[in-house]
Order: structure tokens, then C-alpha cells, then sequence
């Protein structure tokens, strides 16, 4: 073989291909045969291949040809395999054959059996390995010549893949189970040339069907999809009966299901927009009982957009308000106010997004592009109650602060926050709060403890107050807390683990500690240690500690660490176990894979 072939096509194929092309220092990337000469007699080298290149292969098929042996290897880092089946019994000679096996492909991305179109074909059942190829994107099934068996399953293949099913429907949906079909997540789904009931596939996880140019004759069926994902519908026809209101849900210019049989009384999300309306220009050419595609909008007068959302929301900006109605449309626009309004199903679901902002009682207009001339929608809603959690001490560029956290705090205006103390009373205009790393911070100069006299051990109050709202909390002033993290490592799965550190003098019951924002146990205490029983975390990294006494906060970042694994060792002399291990079960494994071993190895020679 030349050095450095990476591409050979073969026109016209009738001998045996050289096996060093694929040998394991082949740089072949892409074998592609166009026919085959006196049926393609074992064109396929015997010998074992194990090309580590090859990325593509395109070629036919037929029972004189034969296969790559062990097809799964020898094909392990394709990304493209295109099959021709020669599968019509159009001579004496045809003999029935096998397909090969596809299994476990890292790499396989684009699939495709191409079979013979004809009136006798051979049909091979679906090989139901296919589902195990995870990274596939692209399923191709070209005429007849595939059945399932039994239910199957690609939700675990490539998310996103597509799926082209063409003249083979009817012969490939034949199994008996409704729904037998489960697509990808995300999936795309082209049918044509088919006849075959829509009910034997599970829509669920599809974002763009196409089911067009088939010979099916049936009503138009509610397809259960997630409409919400929907990109693309076309279903171009010969359906009956009416549209299902599930339709309503579909985002508009996304669908077509015009030059069908559809007749009836269109569901009334349609009516409210009109003819000409962007949702409903998919509906036709079709037999609506008066709805044409100029007809005007209705009053609308099923237009409802329910009043049991929650009403409060976040000063942070965080606050997505979900809301629920029906026949309010696919768009709107703000008449008054600064919400947003996402509509997430047509018809069904929107969204109010809040600002950041303070007060109550407030309220948001918007228009829906409904009715005549469109329908007022009035939202009302509040802000949070500040919320007061604890208070720390940060210094930072020398400057020390005295730090407020808690919720509810105004994030773009001046947050009042009055220190009372026993002898004195304060109040300040705070700045803005900014995002600390659980809650919202209000940052004072730490001068304010002394300003009010405030001694060590004594009992004062914080109150914040924004938007004409108010939030009073009772502390425990403490000079000093601190806590040691110097050179410990927790485990990620829990446990036990003494710190030391300047704790108060209160009983345990009084000491709060968290690990990433979970409660842990306080097994002993002291004012120069504890010991706590901690919860496990989602992996190694460094998550915060958090001690609050009397309203006093201090944090650290503590270092988690997986705990050690042995691995097994293998002892020749101990029948091939892994020493240390359970033996149940194992040794007919082993033997097992010993005897596969060798078999492979008498197949290479």
C-alpha cells in the first residue's frame, strides 16, 4: 500500500481487498464501494482488521460478499457507515444473509442501511444493538427491508439525532405494542413514502417532525409532543377530521398541516388571531367550517389569564413568575410597567421575568395580540419583606466592616439600617446590597458598634428597612469567632471531624454550622473546639463552612477529597481472582473472558 492513503473508491469491486489496507499501521480513513462484480464474492478480507483510522465506509452488501469480521472491532473508530443491502430475491442464486451487528461504537455518528426497492425483498429484523451507540446523530432507513421485533428504545442515543425513515415504514413499524417507538431526546423524525399508524411512536422527546408524502388515511392525530421544544411540525397529508386543541400549543410559524382533508370548527385560539394571523398560516389550504385565511379575529372571547400565580417576588431580580390561562396568543407587549412577559406555551403558560426593585402593591400591564384590537392584562404583585440572617465582620483594604446578610434587601437604592443597642439608637442610610456568596450583603463601617456602645456579650437589634418595609432581628454581639480549616481534608461521602478555633461561651444547642449550605451535627463543644458530624457533597473541591453564634457569621472554604480506592491485584496461583475480592460470580467470568480471549487469538492467525 502506498504510504500515507488515506481515501480509496472502488467503481466496480470483484476481488478480494488487500488485507494490509486494513492493518493496524493503515492510514485508510475512507473506503467507499460503488458495485460489486459477480455479487461481490468475499470482497471482504478474512483476515482479522483492525484498521485505527478508518472514519468512513460506504459500501454494499450481499451474502456472497460476506463482512469485515467482528464488525463492532473492526469498525470501532468509524464516524460513518453508509450500508447498500442487495436484499431483493431477484435470481436464483439469492441467498438469505445476515446483517452485521453494530455495538458499542464510540464514534459512529451517521448510520444508514440503503436496501433494494423492489416487491420481494428479504426482511432482516432491526438490530437492536444500534441503541447502544451513543454518539449517533444520524439513523437512515432507505426501502424496505428492516422490521422490529419488539419495543424499541433511542433515547440513549446522541441527543439531537435524526431520524429518516423512507418507503419502510410499514414493514419497519410492525411491531404490535403501541407506542414501539421511543426517539432521541431532541430528536428530529423525517417519514415519507410510508403507511403505517402514527400511534406506534412516541413523540415525547421530538422537536422537528416531518411526516409528509405517505400513504396514510386517518384523522389528525394529537401527537403528544413537547411543545414547549417544538421547532418544526409538518404533517402534509391526506388527515381528516378536525385540528386537536393541543395544536394551540404549537409555536406559531413552526407547523404546517395545510393540503390535508381537515374540516370542522378550528379550536378557538386560532379564531382569536384570524386567518392571517402568523399562528394560522399553517392551517391551510384546508375545508374549515368559516375560517379561511382572511378571516378576521374574533372578540375572544375565551381569552382568560388566571389570577392564582404567586404574587411575591425577589428584590434581587431572580423572581420568574409562572402563570397559566388559555387563548391569550402567542405574543404581547408591555402597556405599562418593567416586567417581561415569556410566553413558554402558546395558549397555556407564560412567564412574568421581575426586575430588581422594592415596595408592594405594585403592578404590570400587558397586551395580548388577541381579539379585535388586542386584551389588557393587569399583573399585581409584591416584593419580599427584608429578611435579616446574621451579621459578620470582613476586613478589606484595611477598612473593617460590619456586614449585614439576609434577603429582601435593595440591591439599586439606599438600604436604612438602624443598630439599638441598650443605651443607644442609629440609623443609617446603607448602600446598595451587593450578592453575597448565599445571601444579599449590606456593607457598614464596623466604627457603628462602637458609635452605639455596644459591649461584648450584649443583646442589640438590626432593623432594614426598603420600599416601606421593615425586618427587626435580635443578636448576641461577639467580638471574636474564628474557626481552623489549616490543613484538613473532609471526605466527600461525610463523616466525623474536630476543628479548633475562637468559639462563644454558649451551649452547643446555640451553635449553628453548615458545610455547602446543609446542617451539620455538633457532637461536642467547647470555646477552643468542636466536633461535628458532616453530610457528604456532590464531589471533590473546596466548599464553605459556616458557624453563626448569636447572629454572628464567620465562613471558611474547606478542602473535600474522594476517599482512597484500592484497586484489585490479580494473583496467578489463585485461579485468576482478583486478590481481596468477593469470589461470587467471578470465576465463570473470568474464565469467560479467558476463553473468548483465546479464541480471538486462534482467529487472527
Amino acid at each position: 500500500m502506498p504510504k500515507k492513503l488515506w481515501k480509496i473508491t472502488f467503481e466496480r469491486l470483484g476481488a478480494t481487498m488487500p488485507s494490509n489496507m486494513f492493518n493496524i499501521t493503515s492510514d485508510l480513513e475512507y473506503l467507499e464501494i460503488s458495485s460489486l462484480l459477480n455479487n461481490g464474492v468475499n470482497v471482504f478480507p478474512s483476515r482479522f482488521p483492525e484498521p485505527k483510522k478508518l472514519k468512513v465506509f460506504k459500501g454494499p452488501i450481499t451474502y456472497f460478499s460476506g463482512f469485515f469480521t467482528y464488525p463492532s472491532y473492526a469498525l470501532q473508530f468509524c464516524e460513518t457507515i453508509h450500508l447498500r443491502i442487495l436484499n431483493g430475491y431477484g435470481s436464483d442464486s439469492y441467498k438469505d444473509f445476515r446483517l452485521p451487528v453494530f455495538s458499542n461504537l464510540l464514534y459512529l455518528k451517521d448510520l444508514k442501511y440503503e436496501f433494494e426497492s423492489g416487491t420481494n425483498p428479504q426482511i432482516f429484523t432491526f438490530d437492536f444493538a444500534i441503541s447502544s451507540n451513543k454518539a449517533l446523530k444520524s439513523l437512515t432507513i432507505l426501502n424496505r427491508g428492516m422490521r422490529m421485533t419488539r419495543d424499541l428504545d433511542l433515547s440513549k442515543i446522541g441527543k439531537g439525532a435524526t431520524i429518516t425513515i423512507i418507503d419502510s415504514c410499514d414493514e419497519f413499524l410492525a411491531c404490535g405494542t403501541e407506542p414501539c417507538l421511543k426517539l432521541p431526546e431532541e430528536a428530529s423524525l423525517s417519514i415519507s413514502g410510508c403507511n403505517f399508524t402514527l400511534s406506534k411512536i412516541d413523540f415525547t422527546n421530538a422537536v422537528s417532525v416531518s411526516i409528509a408524502n405517505n400513504k396514510l388515511t386517518q384523522n389528525l392525530p394529537n401527537l403528544k409532543l413537547n411543545y414547549p421544544k417544538l421547532t418544526n411540525l409538518n404533517l402534509g397529508e391526506a388527515f381528516t377530521g378536525a385540528v386537536p386543541n393541543e395544536y394551540c400549543s404549537i409555536k406559531d410559524s413552526t407547523f404546517y398541516i395545510g393540503g390535508n382533508k381537515l374540516s370542522g370548527v378550528v379550536p378557538s385560539c386560532f379564531g382569536c388571531v384570524g386567518g392571517a394571523g402568523d399562528a394560522s398560516k399553517g392551517l391551510f389550504p384546508n375545508n374549515f367550517t368559516d375560517f379561511t385565511d382572511s378571516t378576521p379575529p374574533t372578540t375572544c372571547d375565551t381569552f382568560q389569564v388566571f389570577d392564582n400565580y404567586s404574587k411575591i417576588a425577589k428584590t434581587d431580580g431572580s423572581s420568574v413568575i409562572t402563570v397559566y390561562g388559555q387563548d391569550f396568543g402567542w405574543s404581547s407587549t408591555t402597556k405599562e410597567g418593567n416586567a417581561i412577559v415569556n410566553i413558554v406555551e402558546p395558549n397555556k403558560q407564560l412567564e412574568l421575568l421581575i426586575p430588581k426593585g422594592v415596595g408592594k402593591d405594585l403592578k404590570y400591564v400587558a397586551t395580548f395580540a388577541v381579539g379585535t384590537s388586542g386584551i389588557d392584562k393587569e399583573f399585581t404583585f409584591s416584593y419580599q419583606e427584608p429578611f435579616i440572617r446574621s451579621y459578620s465582620f470582613l476586613k478589606n483594604d484595611s477598612v473593617d466592616f460590619f456586614v449585614v446578610s439576609g434577603e429582601g434587601f435593595d440591591y439599586e437604592g439606599i438600604n436604612s439600617v438602624t443598630i439599638k443597642g441598650l443605651l443607644k439608637s442609629t440609623t443609617y442610610d446603607g448602600p446598595s446590597a451587593v450578592f453575597g456568596p448565599t445571601y444579599g450583603d449590606i456593607y457598614l463601617s464596623r466604627d457603628i458598634i462602637n458609635d452605639n456602645g455596644i459591649a461584648e456579650k450584649e443583646v442589640f437589634d438590626i432593623t432594614v428597612t426598603v420600599g416601606g418595609q421593615s425586618s427587626t432581628k435580635q443578636f448576641i454581639y461577639y467580638d471574636k469567632l474564628s474557626i481552623d480549616v489549616t490543613g484538613i481534608k473532609l471526605h466527600t461521602v461525610g463523616g466525623v471531624q474536630a476543628f479548633t478555633g475562637q468559639f462563644a461561651p454558649v451551649e452547643k444547642e446555640n451553635v449553628n454550622v453548615t458545610i455547602n449550605d446543609v446542617p451539620c451535627e455538633i457532637l461536642k463543644y467547647s470555646e477552643t473546639s468542636m466536633e461535628i458530624s458532616y453530610p457528604a457533597v456532590p464531589g471533590a473541591s473546596h466548599y464553605p463552612i459556616k458557624i453563626v453564634i448569636g447572629g454572628l457569621s464567620v465562613g471558611e472554604l474547606v478542602e473535600f477529597i474522594e476517599l482512597p480506592t484500592e484497586r484489585p491485584t490479580f494473583d496467578p496461583n489463585d485461579g485468576w481472582m482478583p486478590t481481596g475480592s468477593s469470589s461470587t460470580l467471578l470465576p465463570s467470568f473470568y474464565l469467560f473472558s479467558f476463553i473468548i480471549s483465546s479464541i480471538l487469538i486462534i482467529q487472527s492467525f
